[in-house]
């Protein structure tokens, strides 16, 4: 009769714990189910959301370049833009390219985009673009902006007002030389001795 009750016991107490058990997993099931679902919501809500505005991104890029003393530049640009993309090589991979990258505060703007890739665009861009002098002048188009008034200082227009007059990537002797004077008027914190770099690798390196 004790062992009987012993035993008895003995089983209630491993069934309380395989109840026990089964109930904590239960939980944890419930608990990453949870957390996949938020997670999921999240990152729905980032997608629905969009990229940020060109006004979003020109506040955050001035507020940058107010803190480094250094000026903006804009770069309106799109997927499709070959030129906008050897540009960009140039700064990112290049010494030459991180010297501007140095002296002034860069903020790509997408435009001019289509198909499913025009859900990329940054609301606003296209006007600002215009705003700025660059309707109908292709692309890239870029503007150096004062980052304590927002004025532009200087633009990629060659002839003020001509759009085909757009130096885009600099690569002809003209090209290069605005491009040049765009530096020397809007980053003067970069010097003259590193425009002349500058100016130095788009001539050694102008596509043939």
């Amino acid at each position: 009769m004790v062992l009987t009750v012993i035993l008895f016991s003995a089983s209630f107490e491993i069934s309380l714990s395989s109840v026990g058990l089964l109930y904590h997993k239960r939980y944890d099931v419930v608990i990453m189910r949870v957390l996949t679902s938020l997670f999921a919501l999240v990152a729905a809500a980032s997608v629905l959301a969009g990229p940020p505005s060109s006004a979003e991104l020109l506040a955050k890029a001035s507020t940058a370049a107010k803190k480094d003393g250094s000026n903006v530049l804009v770069i309106f640009h799109a997927s499709w833009c070959g030129w906008c993309k050897r540009f960009d090589k140039f700064l990112d991979t290049t010494d030459e390219g991180k010297l501007v990258k140095s002296g002034l505060e860069v903020v790509h703007i997408t435009v001019l985009e289509s198909g499913a890739q025009k859900a990329d665009e940054n609301a606003g861009g296209l006007d600002l673009m215009i705003k700025l002098g660059g309707k109908d002048a292709g692309l890239p188009f870029m503007a150096i902006l004062d980052a304590k008034t927002g004025k532009m200082i200087v633009n990629s227009l060659q002839k003020a007002g001509n759009a085909r007059t757009n130096t885009g990537y600099p690569a002809a002797p003209e090209e290069i030389g605005h491009f040049v004077s765009m530096l020397q008027k809007g980053a003067p914190k970069m010097g003259d001795g590193s425009v002349r770099k500058v100016e130095a690798w788009l001539k050694a390196n102008a596509p043939k």
